[in-house]
């Protein structure tokens, strides 16, 4: 009876097996390279290989330091401390302790050229000391300045979805904005993904997090 439940339950079954080609495929992320048509507003074109670059809520701290001053593990639990339950809480009713937001970023694998806040990203709520200061606001992004990139070769829109997310670092060879956080763990988010739960991916990676009171 086990066998069976736990054949009931295996995603592929023998009859799947036999009908399936032998090799398989799937969609993935764009290939590192591919070219990406990009039209300005005004009409400006450039050719260009796009990334997404995530940057977690205050993860910019590593702009104080240099790799060889602090370590990942170090940053990682300055940046926990800090940051664990910033969100929950300003918008208790949107993100639990642990959410940290993700600000993500269209650009290059170089930053050059282009660096614009990614389409279709979930928004924060309106800071009310930025609306005192500046009145209503509309965010902008990348579609506010460029129509929708299309595919060097072949035409096809993109799909946002599909882009790169930056690999980041924080050792002898890499220091960059934010690169302990997938040093300690391993670990970076899923494109446009609007939060990570930091107490979850810290124990998962059995990092230091916090005692929750």
């Amino acid at each position: 009876m086990a066998f069976r439940a736990n054949w009931a339950l295996c995603p592929v079954t023998a009859r799947h097996t036999a009908l399936m080609p032998s090799t398989r495929t799937t969609v993935k992320p764009y290939p590192s390279g591919t070219k990406w048509t990009i039209i300005g507003r005004y009409g400006h074109t450039q050719t260009e290989e796009l990334v997404l670059y995530a940057e977690p809520n205050y993860s910019s701290l590593t702009d104080d330091y240099l790799p060889e001053e602090i370590s990942a593990h170090e940053l990682w639990r300055l940046w926990v401390d800090k940051v664990w339950n910033k969100a929950h809480e300003q918008w208790p009713q949107l993100y639990r302790p642990g959410e940290v937001t993700i600000l993500w970023t269209v650009t290059t694998p170089s930053f050059d050229g282009i660096f614009e806040a990614a389409p279709h990203v979930r928004s924060l709520p309106e800071d009310p000391e930025m609306v005192k200061t500046l009145g209503p606001y509309e965010p902008e992004d990348f579609l506010t300045h460029y129509k929708t990139p299309v595919n060097a070769e072949t035409g096809e829109p993109v799909n946002w979805v599909r882009l790169p997310v930056m690999d980041r670092g924080w050792n002898a060879t890499a220091g960059d904005k934010g690169g302990f956080i997938q040093e300690v763990t391993g670990w970076k988010p899923s494109p446009l993904q609007p939060a990570m739960d930091v107490l979850q991916i810290g124990r998962a990676a059995g990092l230091y997090v916090p005692d929750l009171p």
